[in-house]
């Protein structure tokens, strides 16, 4: 639906998130949930293998728990860290799972061969420029080319990677989203600048932040097409 959506600076989103993470709130768990949601969906549509592109931050973490909840709906699950440190858990939980461990080299090497990638190297709390570099950006180089001839979709975990949170800013080396899965409230840089080009349609995942966030003024105001999904409970 289009609706008038309030937008946030990361910091804002933060500091609205840390009360609840206090109180010991599975914010990750229930973003992954979410996320493996929407992942579903797209299988449902375009089925195949799932490309999870996961770097050390809480995106990672979503992105690797939710591949623990999609793994039974995918032909088949790979994963690529993109960096060294990774979210233990979520990662163990990914391979209990099914899915599979990759080197970045094979996947910069071979054509695509993946139905969907779920984009989840960088968040809210990258570097202050929010661009790819290392192995992330080489990975990002290699797929893009199928993403923009539509040979593979785009899941995005909170934003599409190397896009910045705040001001829309990106780099040429960004996976144009199909969907964002985006938590708790909706980032600036989704309204702004590239973001619209670059974050598809915008799934904002509930949750439970507004009280904190009717304390903050927004960044930004728009009329936008948007859903809104709130995770259900699983055993």
């Amino acid at each position: 639906m289009t609706d008038r959506i309030v937008a946030y600076t990361a910091d804002a989103i933060r500091s609205a998130e840390a009360p609840l993470l206090a109180a010991g709130r599975p914010l990750m768990r229930d973003a992954a949930r979410a996320l493996a949601d929407v992942v579903v969906e797209e299988l449902a549509r375009t089925p195949g293998s799932v490309l999870v592109l996961a770097g050390s931050g809480d995106n990672g973490g979503d992105a690797l728990f939710a591949a623990a909840d999609f793994a039974r709906q995918a032909d088949r699950v790979d994963i690529v860290l993109t960096r060294d440190r990774v979210h233990r858990e979520a990662l163990d939980a990914a391979v209990a799972a099914g899915a599979r461990l990759r080197d970045a080299s094979e996947i910069c090497l071979a054509d695509a061969d993946h139905a969907l990638v779920v984009d989840g190297i960088l968040g809210i709390g990258a570097s202050p420029d929010a661009r790819l570099r290392g192995t992330g950006r080489a990975v990002v180089e290699a797929l893009l080319p199928a993403v923009v001839a539509e040979r593979v979709r785009v899941v995005a975990a909170d934003v599409p990677s190397g896009l910045h949170p705040d001001t829309g800013e990106a780099d040429a080396a960004v996976l144009p989203a199909h969907v964002t899965v985006t938590f708790g409230a909706v980032k600036a840089g989704l309204l702004r600048g590239r973001g619209p080009e670059l974050s598809g349609r915008v799934v904002l995942v509930d949750l439970g932040l507004e009280p904190q966030l009717r304390l903050v003024q927004p960044a930004i105001t728009a009329a936008v097409p948007i859903v809104r999904h709130t995770p259900a409970e699983r055993a």
